[in-house]
């Protein structure tokens, strides 16, 4: 039996099209929950919390945001109360997000953290002090109703834009947040404006760092938990790809909006014409069965599956059954793993 950190992104699509809350976060999330609830293994869900905020903002004028706004802090009490981990995850270009003709029409200048202003003040949410500051505050709020000693112990940057991490640091530790879960060993992002290159990360389950995820430090003050990658040669990749188009497996998903260009392309490997051997991140989304039986044996022990709320689909519920029905993985959350390696002196 293999054991894997779980972790899922608790977020809308950021496209021309958001998709609903319903279908995007409320419908897959309680699938999933309820697999995991049957077998007794547990997940952490890395929560848009800018997404709520935003939500909390305008729901006095736009009363449907309202209801979006109550499922969304429903389904997370609910999670807290099936012994499942809700962990922090930033979006900042929320902050930028109109709702007109009853759709999110977003901009994406301010998609990375590092777009904020610098000023160490944890009262504007402009600022990264602040909003990371203001998320939090935010966070625990609504989950000490359930969890009166619940603290945000885990942060993970959006679209994992994380480095330079020298330039989070402080608000990270103003905050008592010690461990980061943002980047994805050999993945490189091609996009101009909010680049990051993780091929030469450290290739650890684990390991702590002072001011770069790049670098290694004996005795660091932050731990970072990278999401596994899988190596897939390239002629599998072409193999995978024969069979996908003659599959039997549905790759539908529940989310029903549309993905952001860049990222859509970071998280699904383009490049076709670079032929070779290229990482993929351990996820069964959007997977046939060949691909992902081939990526779960090459996977480590102990290692992280991610995956997204939006992008999950009936398929990936089935597979994750499968493999929870045949006892050939075991599955933990942020919080369990952390309290095993002792992370925090006051997690037990």
């Amino acid at each position: 039996m293999k054991n894997f950190l779980l972790s899922v992104d608790y977020e809308l699509f950021f496209g021309s099209d958001s998709g609903t809350v319903e279908n995007c976060m409320i419908r897959p999330v309680r699938r999933l929950m309820t697999e995991l609830n049957r077998h007794g293994y547990k997940m952490t869900v890395f929560w848009d919390i800018l997404h709520f905020y935003r939500l909390k903002q305008l729901e006095d004028k736009v009363g449907d945001l309202y209801y979006d706004r109550d499922m969304i802090e429903q389904q997370i009490r609910t999670l807290i109360r099936s012994g499942h981990d809700v962990q922090m995850q930033i979006y900042p270009h929320w902050l930028d997000a109109c709702w007109e003709n009853n759709q999110w029409q977003f901009h994406h200048n301010r998609f990375s953290l590092h777009r904020l202003w610098d000023e160490p003040n944890p009262d504007d949410v402009e600022t990264v002090m602040g909003c990371i500051t203001q998320a939090r505050i935010l966070m625990e709020s609504v989950i000490r109703k359930e969890d009166p000693d619940y603290k945000v112990r885990v942060f993970r940057a959006g679209g994992s834009r994380v480095h330079p991490f020298s330039k989070l640091a402080d608000a990270l530790k103003a905050n008592g947040i010690r461990v980061d879960s943002s980047v994805v060993f050999g993945t490189k992002s091609l996009e101009p404006q909010f680049p990051f290159d993780y091929r030469a990360i450290p290739r650890d389950l684990y390991y702590r760092f002072n001011d770069s995820v790049l670098f290694k430090a004996t005795n660091g003050y932050f731990w970072e938990f990278p999401k596994e990658s899988v190596l897939i040669p390239g002629l599998l990749r072409f193999v995978f790809y024969l069979q996908g188009l003659f599959s039997t497996n549905s790759l539908s998903r529940y989310g029903d909006g549309k993905p952001l260009g860049f990222t859509h392309r970071e998280l699904w490997g383009h490049l076709w014409f670079n032929l070779g051997a290229r990482y993929f991140r351990l996820s069964p989304e959007n997977k046939t069965r060949f691909k992902w039986g081939y990526m779960m044996t090459m996977a480590r022990d102990n290692s992280q599956i991610m995956l997204n709320s939006k992008n999950i689909g009936p398929d990936t519920i089935r597979l994750v059954r499968e493999l929870m029905t045949k006892k050939t993985v075991r599955f933990y959350s942020f919080r369990q793993r952390l309290a095993e390696l002792k992370v925090y002196d006051d997690l037990k």
